[in-house]
């Protein structure tokens, strides 16, 4: 793997707001780049920081598959279909959009900042009836491995997508090494979510960096740092 296959932290799109600092790794809103659409079916990874007491009010979506990642604070959310509930690190949320939803995302606190990465995949189907999910996600399941968060089947606890897509979380300790190999016409991308690891033959990857790799290439990463935690898409 070289450096081409990375999307440095820096290199992602912005936007900042009195309310909302947010960085996206593929086009999104108004940040247009042709080189980076998306990857497979993953259709965006954002990184949002939102001032306390405020968010994303109410709007609407259709046909994605939504995957909100908390990392520091709570969110609230709240939709058409009667939810009303606030989550936060330790949990994932999974929203189909489906044949239509509408919903708000806001800042629990109206004290402190949150910070969360917006996950979009395009869903195998259109019009699928819309629907949400909230699971925990084990602290301990990905230290020194793979953690299953969301897949197709729902399985070990997994948030159900509606994609052939698979989501891991790993966080390895320093020093101590992950490896992944995707099947055949496979896509894989890792972003680092906090910390650093090493990515062979010694390719450096930092807190909101990108790495978008193939079935021809083996993933093996080594933390460089404390507090490494990453996330593995296989799609």
């Amino acid at each position: 793997m070289t450096e081409r296959n990375v999307r440095r932290a820096h290199q992602r799109g912005a936007l900042e707001n009195d309310w909302l600092q947010a960085r996206f790794s593929f086009c999104f809103g108004d940040y247009q780049d042709p080189n980076h659409t998306h990857w497979g079916s993953l259709r965006a990874l954002n990184e949002d920081r939102v001032a306390a007491g405020r968010g994303f009010a109410w709007h609407g979506h259709r046909d994605i598959e939504s995957l909100t990642y908390p990392i520091e604070g709570c969110i609230r959310h709240t939709d058409s279909l009667g939810n009303d509930y606030v989550f936060g690190p330790g949990e994932l949320h999974r929203m189909t959009a489906g044949s239509g939803i509408e919903h708000a995302e806001m800042n629990a606190s109206s004290v402190d900042a949150e910070r969360h990465l917006q996950i979009w995949l395009y869903p195998q189907a259109r019009g699928l009836a819309p629907g949400c999910e909230r699971v925990r996600i084990d602290a301990a399941g990905g230290r020194d491995a793979w953690q299953l968060i969301a897949s197709p089947d729902g399985r070990d606890g997994s948030a159900t997508v509606q994609q052939r897509a698979l989501l891991f979380v790993g966080r390895p300790a320093r020093g101590s090494a992950l490896g992944y190999r995707l099947e055949t016409h496979r896509l894989g991308y890792l972003h680092v979510v906090s910390g650093a690891v090493s990515v062979d033959p010694g390719l450096q990857l930092r807190s909101g960096d990108g790495l978008r790799f193939t079935h021809h290439e083996a993933l093996e990463l080594v933390a460089g740092a404390d507090g490494t935690e990453v996330l593995l898409f296989d799609l």
